[in-house]
């Protein structure tokens, strides 16, 4: 137990935050009636969630290295489990934003860097690569068994539950903590980069953050001015999307000239861009951004897909996500395993090759008369993301030296969690789009819909239509108390419209692997592992 303590404490850790987003991807149609929000509203949470990690990764690293890694993780723990308890408690989704997004999202960005450097610290050799399977393999439960536990939970008892649980977990961390290497005192402490992290965090958010606007103000052009009190900004007809895409854009071009001059003066930064110089550092980095947004894009639209079109309840959703889940899991311990025979970047190769074939079958099987069964060919996207899953996280950490871990983990940590909330905006606002789109035409080209209403409907449309289910529509009509004929018509066109709009979405998933398989192509020849 000494000598594995801080692995089973690490592993824990890195558990609860794996599941924590996997566990609230099957809640959402909960989530939605619960906290009187939408599905537009969730998925807002969820990027937030990601985005505050993204922003953040770099200063919890950087933390780690003045006051202490234990120390930061043991603090990162603290502020997570409070807000998981603030979570648990929500009354409404600005509450659960707060408790979740905000305070779980701060606690989880110093934890994550902190992880990997606590186990280089203790283990090395074989026991280093051990305890780097068994945490990525860890991570591969989490995202096999959150959907079952949130399902669970959701179903039976309620979404609440599943915080309260994280909460226990978080606790028994807290107390295996005890077993962590204490901080050794250094006599010269780094001084903290204040404008390189102010940079950091308006950059990286204000990227989401733009991101997430284009679903309500549009991509490029304005479909509404973004209202500043009573000024309406909407500057020669754009959005505010890629205005603030843009300044984001221009805050991460600041931070890296800020930190090259710190860096060339021998000032302390939040990290050295000279670190990107690594061999191979760029592009696995790369590979696992694409990755992440893969991977959180598919754990959103699917579970949406199986609560909307077929009316699953969140255990039902858990159970059909079962052959995804299992295949990662399986894969993820395999994989590790073929590290000594086989190359590293080949592994990784072969499971962009895997997750491309099996995203685009599960597009080609997206169609009206789809039945849920068809979806378990997502069994062969999880082979491939568990082959991904063996190697990349140790292909990265494995370029750089012993002293960099904390550097090379926070700069890897800050893409993965940009990819998460990327992932999840663009898919959520390629949905959107999809549905208005596809929507809009039905609603024109259909022969029953009187002419003299189509031009009102599709304004309505276009104003903001939603993905909800069958009975909110159906609700709605009767509301409305339209004629028999134009009621089963407009079913009939939302549901082609919510087809075609998860179609789209999932085709954008496979462009973006096939994207990552190529990036692979380009990762240098290393093996990991000794035969």
């Amino acid at each position: 137990m000494k000598k594995w303590g801080t692995l089973i404490t690490m592993a824990l850790a890195m558990f609860i935050i794996v599941i924590d987003t996997t566990i609230m991807n099957v809640s959402i149609s909960a989530l939605v009636v619960d906290l009187n929000t939408t599905v537009v509203g969730v998925q807002s949470a969820i990027s937030i969630y990601a985005m505050v990690m993204a922003s953040l990764m770099l200063i919890g690293s950087r933390l780690s290295d003045i006051l202490g890694t234990k120390k930061i993780f043991v603090i990162g723990l603290i502020i997570y489990s409070i807000g998981t308890t603030l979570a648990s408690l929500a009354p409404s989704l600005s509450v659960m934003i707060v408790g979740w997004s905000v305070m779980e999202g701060v606690g989880a960005a110093l934890m994550i860097p902190t992880i990997q450097v606590l186990l280089r610290k203790r283990y090395e050799g074989e026991d280093l690569a051990f305890a780097y399977g068994i945490v990525a393999a860890v991570a591969a439960v989490g995202a096999a068994v959150g959907p079952i536990v949130g399902g669970f939970f959701t179903t039976y008892i309620s979404w609440r539950w599943a915080f309260r649980t994280e909460l226990v977990i978080a606790i028994l961390v807290l107390l295996l903590s005890r077993t962590l290497m204490a901080d050794k005192r250094s006599e010269t402490r780094p001084k903290f980069d204040y404008l390189g992290s102010l940079l950091s965090i308006l950059g990286w958010s204000s990227i989401v953050l733009g991101i997430l606007q284009a679903q309500e103000y549009g991509f490029f052009l304005a479909k509404k001015p973004f209202m500043i009190g009573d000024l309406a900004f909407a500057p020669f007809g754009l959005s505010i999307s890629p205005v603030m895409v843009g300044f984001g854009v221009i805050m991460i071009m600041l931070l890296f000239a800020w930190e090259e001059r710190l860096e060339a003066s021998g000032g302390d930064g939040l990290f050295r861009p000279s670190i990107f110089q690594t061999p191979g550092l760029k592009s696995s980095m790369a590979v696992r951004f694409v990755q992440m947004a893969i991977m959180a894009g598919f754990l959103y639209i699917f579970p949406l897909m199986l609560q909307l079109s077929f009316s699953y309840t969140a255990m039902q959703t858990g159970l059909a996500l079962m052959p995804f889940s299992l295949s990662l899991l399986i894969m993820a311990i395999l994989g590790a395993k073929l590290s000594a025979k086989f190359f590293a970047n080949r592994i990784i190769v072969a499971g962009f090759v895997l997750a491309t074939a099996g995203l685009g079958v599960i597009g080609a099987s997206i169609k009206p008369d789809i039945r849920a069964t068809d979806l378990a060919v997502g069994a062969l996207f999880g082979l491939g993301l568990g082959l991904i899953n063996s190697q990349i996280l140790n292909f990265i950490l494995s370029s750089v030296k012993p002293e960099q871990t904390a550097e090379a983990s926070g700069v890897n940590s800050t893409f993965e969690q940009l990819g998460n909330a990327i992932g999840v905006a663009l898919i959520g606002t390629i949905l959107l789009a999809a549905l208005t789109a596809s929507a809009g035409e039905g609603i024109q080209a259909s022969a029953i819909i009187p002419q003299e209403a189509k031009a009102e409907m599709a304004a309505a449309v276009e104003d903001g239509v939603q993905l909800v289910s069958n009975e909110v529509i159906e609700s709605g009509l009767d509301e409305s108390g339209v004629d028999a004929n134009i009621r089963q018509e407009v079913l009939r066109i939302y549901n082609l419209a919510r087809t075609q709009a998860f179609k789209a979405g999932v085709s954008l998933l496979a462009f973006f692997s096939l994207i990552a398989l190529i990036l692979a192509f380009r990762l240098p020849k290393r093996k990991l592992v000794s035969a």
